[in-house]
């Protein structure tokens, strides 16, 4: 009977702990992501295949980013990350006005930067690429970048990113609410031509970028329930044990 008593204790034992374990809290994350939201500019100014793709215009300043802030009923906000992103890219060409064939180099680089509401600068990034055109022949007396003087070129294209996470308290406050957040976003380009000299150039740029805030938090704890009722759960269960042995002793 000892014995018996014993096992009907560890299962009530065991189905109040099973309603204890519920009442943890469980860490969940949460991600949003926005981009560069085109101006009635860059509908008006940009080549469709570029426009497709999301790019505008350079320069582009203090262009707006969105995020939906973490609602405090979501749970607790442990840490924010996020991660930015951006492109570069352009066309253009060159014309070799020596008098003699060179190599001639074109040289993209771009400035994309990342701000809070504040103004506090989160990232500036600074991609390159360059291409290169071997032994373009001396002038040809035609400044229309072709021909054997000349060369064009379109989508040379550098790109960045940049990670950070964030854990202070004080510095998560402003991402909490039932609104957004607003960053800004500014993308200047500068493009170079380096050869022996006696070159002319142009190059029109565009950019674009994207950016994905990813909140970790804790879920609020769900509602324990009052000791009364774990209590009756658990004897509940064990009156059921003893009920069963009666049969089985009566049958006997």
């Amino acid at each position: 009977m000892k014995a018996q008593l014993l096992t009907g204790l560890t299962v009530a034992a065991a189905v109040a702990g099973a309603i204890a374990t519920a009442e943890i809290a469980n860490a969940n994350s949460l991600t949003r992501r926005t981009v560069y939201q085109q101006t009635q500019f860059d509908r008006d100014n940009v080549p469709t295949n570029y426009l497709d793709q999301g790019y505008g215009r350079t320069d582009i300043l203090n262009s707006t980013l969105s995020i939906e802030q973490f609602r405090p009923s979501q749970g607790t906000l442990r840490s924010v990350t996020i991660e930015f992103s951006g492109d570069i890219t352009g066309d253009g060409g060159l014309e070799n006005r020596d008098a003699r064939s060179q190599t001639i180099t074109a040289n993209l680089l771009g400035d994309l930067e990342l701000k809070l509401p504040d103004g506090t600068s989160l990232f500036d990034l600074n991609p390159t690429n360059s291409l290169t055109f071997e032994n373009v022949s001396r002038y040809d007396g035609r400044q229309d970048f072709a021909g054997n003087s000349g060369r064009t070129f379109e989508g040379l294209t550098a790109s960045a990113s940049g990670q950070r996470t964030f854990t202070d308290s004080s510095f998560l406050q402003q991402f909490m609410g039932n609104s957004f957040m607003n960053f800004t976003f500014s993308a200047t380009a500068t493009s170079t031509f380096t050869g022996s000299g006696n070159v002319s150039s142009y190059v029109d740029t565009f950019a674009r970028s994207a950016l994905m805030v990813t909140y970790e938090y804790e879920e609020l704890p769900r509602k324990i329930p009052e000791p009364a009722t774990t209590l009756g759960l658990g004897l509940v269960a064990f009156l059921g044990l003893i009920s069963q042995k009666n049969k089985i002793w009566k049958k006997a």
